[in-house]
C-alpha cells in the first residue's frame, strides 16, 4: 500500500490490478489492470506511479486517473 496525494494505492495481486482509493472516504477512484501479478506497492513520484509486473514490464501510470503513460519490458520472461 502506498499513500500519496490524498489517495491510497493498493495492488490486488491475484487480479493483476492496481486500485486507487480516496484517502478519506475509501471510495474507489480508478483501477488499472496490468499484464500479470503486481507483487509490490507502487512508487509515487511527481504525480506518477511506477511498479513492476511479473510479466517483466515496468509500468508508469498517472496517479490522478490511472491512465498508462508508458511501460518498459525490463525483464523478458521467455
Amino acid at each position: 500500500m502506498t499513500v500519496a496525494a490524498g489517495k491510497v494505492f493498493v495492488s490486488q495481486v491475484d487480479e493483476h490490478t492496481l486500485h486507487a482509493l480516496d484517502e478519506k472516504t475509501g471510495k474507489q477512484l480508478w483501477h488499472f489492470i496490468a499484464g500479470a501479478r503486481i507483487d509490490s506497492p507502487p512508487t509515487y513520484w511527481k504525480g506518477r506511479l511506477l511498479f513492476g509486473g511479473m510479466d517483466g514490464y515496468v509500468y508508469c501510470v498517472r496517479a490522478s486517473d490511472g491512465v498508462l503513460i508508458w511501460r518498459f519490458l525490463g525483464a523478458p520472461t521467455n
